[in-house]
């Protein structure tokens, strides 16, 4: 659980020169302070620089809502797609879920395509042209793609401020990973993640980052940590300062961290200057407590990939987690069931749950959790989610 938050270990803002970084309390308004925080970085033509696109990137790694804390907010995406479209450019949405989840039914979920109908956001979808890339510097990914579309294109990095169980944590410099190509991602997880990391930012340099940190999570993010409930927004310009005042926000030494500690040694120390709201550090923090054998366990599964998806057209981690054997997944108890239904009304997928057999389907089913929050009876638990006992355990929250 979070502990409560040690005295404030933010430098004065007198002492920051250099990147501008705006740190705003949400105030359950997370719009009003995304607005306010592009107007307090220069406004949302400044950004832009004459282009007519903008490609908006936020972290949709999985079907599971803005409230647990593991994706963006849908109002911070939509306020950011109407300041473009006040700017006279025409916002994109670009993005991909994690390997083992289906971009499509990620997508259904969420409900993004309403979603981008209503708000008139353009969706990439399936990226067919790719620009490849060779960032000067770069040690270990010394080349990839990105999508073609960014080449004349503003890009908005969208990440929400949470742990994650593989990088420590997951803000700007890392959510920019759901705009390689699956092999790319398959690369960087095989040579060496934080490196890797620091490498893909040496050729991806967002226009902007704005920090959804209305939620976020902490403990073994990105997917099934515990809801923060920080009620804060970040945003500025260079994603390694954004990501040096997240961390100092949760109270997370940032050299503890690998893509930003190397990141200052290959890419030069960041002093963000400080904008916005006087904002002292919150909740601290709990990082992943990652066991060595689980993590050995999931880097083989990426250099195994090479083969087994030439052989078999389809990936090694997909496979596995389709299996229901691995990851996290829900279980119906057959004496706490009582068969109302509810949990395949909450279900936005269609053949997941069998009440006759009381089975999830582990082909179909994504991992949202709707079902488990939903079930009156608790008759849903979770099989590897850390803590997850009952309904309760999801909802749990930090105190501030």
């Amino acid at each position: 659980m979070a502990q409560p938050a040690a005295p404030a270990t933010l430098p004065a803002r007198r002492e920051y020169g250099g990147q501008e970084v705006v740190t705003l309390h949400t105030r359950g308004d997370i719009a009003a302070a995304a607005h306010h925080a592009i107007e307090l970085l220069g406004g949302m033509r400044a950004i832009l620089a004459g282009r007519t696109i903008a490609v908006l990137k936020p972290n949709f790694v999985a079907g599971r809502p803005a409230r647990t804390g593991a994706t963006t907010n849908l109002d911070l995406l939509a306020a950011v797609a109407a300041e473009v479209h006040a700017a006279g450019a025409q916002p994109y949405l670009c993005e991909s879920s994690g390997t083992e989840f289906d971009d499509a039914s990620t997508y259904t979920i969420l409900g993004i395509a309403d979603f981008c109908r209503e708000h008139d956001i353009g969706m990439v979808g399936r990226v067919d042209s790719w620009t490849a890339l060779r960032p000067p510097g770069a040690r270990r990914l010394k080349h990839f793609s990105k999508p073609a579309i960014l080449d004349d294109a503003c890009l908005i990095n969208l990440p929400v401020l949470k742990t994650h169980v593989v990088s420590g944590m997951s803000v700007a410099m890392k959510n920019l990973m759901g705009l390689l190509p699956r092999e790319d991602r398959r690369t960087m997880h095989t040579l060496g993640i934080q490196q890797c990391i620091v490498d893909m930012n040496l050729g991806l340099r967002p226009d902007l980052n704005i920090v959804d940190g209305s939620v976020g999570q902490d403990g073994d993010g990105p997917l099934y940590g515990r809801q923060a409930n920080l009620g804060v927004l970040v945003a500025g310009r260079d994603s390694l300062a954004v990501d040096l005042v997240c961390c100092r926000l949760v109270n997370v030494d940032p050299h503890t961290i690998g893509h930003l500690r190397l990141g200052e040694q290959q890419m030069g120390r960041r002093r963000p200057h400080l904008l916005g709201d006087e904002i002292a550090p919150l909740s601290r923090f709990e990082l992943p407590q990652v066991k060595p054998l689980y993590r050995f366990a999931f880097w083989l599964m990426y250099p195994l990939d090479y083969p087994f998806a030439r052989l078999t057209g389809t990936h090694l981690c997909t496979a596995l987690y389709s299996t229901g054997l691995v990851g996290t997944r829900p279980q119906i108890s057959a004496e706490a069931c009582t068969h109302c239904g509810i949990c395949v009304e909450a279900c936005p997928l269609p053949n997941v749950i069998n009440l006759d057999t009381l089975q999830v389907n582990p082909r179909t089913c994504q991992r949202c959790l709707l079902c488990y929050e939903a079930c009156p009876e608790g008759a849903i638990s979770v099989k590897g989610m850390s803590g997850a006992a009952g309904p309760v355990a999801a909802h749990g929250t930090h105190g501030k």
